[in-house]
């Protein structure tokens, strides 16, 4: 394959944007769409809240001619770590610390220290094969190469 020439890069370059421009006009729609589908799907689900039935547990239904709307009220759960921890230290005043393992797993998730590095090359002069295992503690993952096409300035 032999170097492109000055005006085989220029119809490249041309292409490109042009493909640029007709992807950032559809984006534009899309998300002027989107923003429409979110509005009257906000107005869909507040007529089905305000004047639907109960239909099943956590849901309503509103019934038209050729169409009905259902919509479900879901809800998550999450734990609060403090208020786990205020429960915890209650169980062991009670002596009853047994039965937080019966009701909660613990889970531990290590994340790196900003002081790390330095630590790491000062103060904590760890042996070679602490350091090579510190070393795989962080993964470095590379990012896919970026393209910027832009016309050149006149001169």
């Amino acid at each position: 394959m032999s170097a492109p020439t000055p005006v085989r890069v220029d119809e490249l370059a041309e292409a490109y944007l042009a493909l640029k421009d007709e992807y950032l006009e559809a984006r534009l729609e899309a998300e002027i769409t989107a923003d429409l589908l979110e509005k009257k799907g906000a107005e869909l689900k507040a007529l089905v809240s305000d004047f639907g039935s109960a239909h099943a547990e956590k849901s309503k239904l509103l019934h038209g001619v050729t169409h009905e709307l259902m919509v479900t009220f879901g809800s998550s759960v999450s734990i609060d770590g403090a208020a786990v921890e205020k429960f915890r230290l209650a169980l062991v005043k009670a002596k009853k610390a047994r039965v937080l393992r019966k009701l909660f797993e613990k889970t531990i998730r290590w994340t790196l220290s900003p002081l790390a590095p330095t630590l790491i090359k000062g103060e904590q002069q760890l042996p070679k094969p602490l350091l090579a295992l510190y070393a795989q503690c962080e993964v470095v993952k590379p990012k896919t190469p970026s393209l910027q096409v832009r016309e050149k300035s006149p001169a």
